[in-house]
C-alpha cells in the first residue's frame, strides 16, 4: 500500500481540480495515484493517464454496488418510506444486469430521433433568453451572462423535454439549486418537496395520457416494454435528468465559454465560420476534450484486489477515472494543452465510457451547439 495521509499532490483540494500541471506530473511520476482521505480514512485511487482510464472503466472488477458484495447485504433494493434512498438509486449508481435493464428501456424512449426533433424546440428557448437580454439592455441595464444564459438553458430544456408546466419552472430552478447544497438538511426537505410533486405529475399522466406528449409520459407508458419502470425507478430516472442534465450542462456551456474567451483567434475562427456546421461539431468536441463538464467519475469500488501498472488496488478501496487529464495526455493528443477547435481526430472521453458512458451525450452536443452559436450570433461582439 502506497498511500499516506501526506499527499504530495493534495489530491483532494480545490486547487488540484483541473490543474493541468499538476495532472502532468502525476501522469509523469505517479499515474496510478493512491490517497487517502483526510476526513474518512478511505483509500481512493486517481488515474491519470489515458489508456489506464479506459481499461477501468471496462473493467467488471470495478463497480458502484459494492454493498452487494458484502455477505450480509439486504436484497432489498428500495426503501419505499426513504426518499433520499429510492431517487439515488439511478444508473449512475447501478451496476449491470440492473443497469442495463433501465438503460435498454430509456434509450427506446430516449432515442437519436426525438433528441433530433428537439432541435427547434430548444433554438426557442436560447432566443427566448435573449430577446429577454436584449431588452434588459435596451432598457439600460447590464446583464450577467451566466446568470441569465448559461444558468436557465439547461434547466429551461429539461422541463421542456420532460412536460414540466411553464408555471412551475420558478420552484423547479429553486429546487435544483437548492439540492446542489452541503446543507444535508436542506437538501433532504427539498428532495422530499420535488418528489411530491415529481409523484402529482405522474399521477397526473396516468389518468389523463391524452393530455400529454413529453418525454415523462413515455418513460411512464413505454409501449413494448414487459418491465417498465417502477415508481421508485421513475422518481430516480427523473432525478437523474434533472440533476445531472442541469449541473452538467451548466458546467460544460461555461466552461466552453470560457475556454473561448481564454483563446481568442479560436473564438474569432468560429465567429468567421459561424455558419460551418461541421466547424461548430468539432469545436464542441474540442471543448468537451479541453475542459469538459466533468473533471473526474463519480467513485467506484474494487470488487477484488487489482494490479494496475505495479500497484495493488485493494478490494473496497474507491477509483476514480480522472477524465480531465485523460484528455490531456500527450501519448494521446498531440499539443494536448493547446485549444484547437480544428482537431481531428479528437478521442476524448469528456462523456465517460463503458457501461457508464453518458446516456444524455448527444443531447448534450445539441444543447451546446445551440448555446455556443446562439451566443456568437446574437453577441457579434463577443
Amino acid at each position: 500500500m502506497t498511500a499516506t495521509r501526506t499527499d504530495p499532490y493534495d489530491i483532494f483540494s480545490l486547487q488540484a481540480q483541473r490543474n493541468p500541471a499538476l495532472y502532468d506530473r502525476m501522469r509523469s511520476e505517479d499515474p496510478v495515484h493512491a490517497a487517502i482521505h483526510p476526513h474518512t480514512g478511505q483509500v481512493f485511487w486517481f488515474l491519470t493517464r489515458y489508456d489506464d482510464c479506459l481499461s477501468f472503466l471496462k473493467d467488471k472488477r470495478f463497480g458502484k454496488e459494492f454493498r452487494k458484495q458484502q455477505p450480509a447485504h439486504d436484497a432489498t433494493k428500495w426503501i419505499e418510506s426513504d426518499t433520499e434512498d429510492i431517487i439515488n438509486q439511478h444508473m449512475l449508481n447501478l451496476d449491470d444486469p440492473a443497469h442495463a435493464r433501465l438503460k435498454s428501456i430509456v434509450q427506446l424512449v430516449f432515442t437519436p430521433a426525438r433528441i433530433n426533433n428537439l432541435r427547434p424546440h430548444l433554438q426557442a428557448i436560447a432566443d427566448q433568453l435573449f430577446d429577454a437580454i436584449d431588452l434588459d439592455v435596451a432598457e439600460g441595464d447590464e446583464y450577467n451572462l451566466t446568470e441569465t444564459y448559461i444558468n436557465q438553458f439547461p434547466l429551461l430544456a429539461i422541463a421542456t423535454i420532460l412536460g414540466v408546466p411553464a408555471e412551475d419552472y420558478p420552484n423547479l430552478y429553486l429546487w435544483t439549486q437548492q439540492m446542489l447544497l452541503s446543507d444535508e438538511e436542506i437538501v433532504h426537505q427539498t428532495i422530499t418537496q420535488f418528489s411530491d410533486y415529481l409523484n402529482q405529475q405522474i399521477d397526473l399522466r396516468r389518468t389523463n395520457a391524452s393530455n400529454f406528449d413529453d418525454l415523462l409520459s413515455d418513460l411512464i407508458f413505454s409501449e413494448g416494454i414487459k418491465d417498465q419502470l417502477s415508481r421508485p425507478e421513475l422518481l430516480a430516472m427523473v432525478f437523474l435528468l434533472i440533476t445531472a442534465g442541469y449541473e452538467t450542462m451548466v458546467n460544460f456551456t461555461s466552461n466552453s465559454i470560457m475556454s473561448l474567451f481564454d483563446n481568442r483567434d479560436q473564438l474569432r475562427l468560429l465567429q468567421e465560420n459561424a455558419g460551418d456546421s461541421a466547424m461548430l461539431k468539432t469545436a464542441i468536441e474540442e471543448m468537451l476534450r479541453f475542459n469538459g463538464p466533468s473533471h473526474r467519475t463519480l467513485p467506484s469500488w474494487a470488487f477484488e484486489d487489482v494490479e494496475i501498472r505495479g500497484k495493488v488496488i485493494h478490494r473496497g478501496d474507491i477509483v476514480h477515472a480522472v477524465l480531465f487529464a485523460a484528455n490531456r495526455d500527450p501519448l494521446i493528443f498531440d499539443d494536448p494543452h493547446t485549444f484547437n477547435i480544428q482537431r481531428q481526430p479528437n478521442k476524448h472521453i469528456g462523456f465517460s465510457y463503458g457501461i457508464h458512458h453518458c446516456l444524455g451525450a448527444m443531447l448534450a452536443r445539441l444543447e451546446g451547439e445551440i448555446v455556443i452559436a446562439t451566443l456568437l450570433r446574437r453577441v457579434p461582439d463577443l
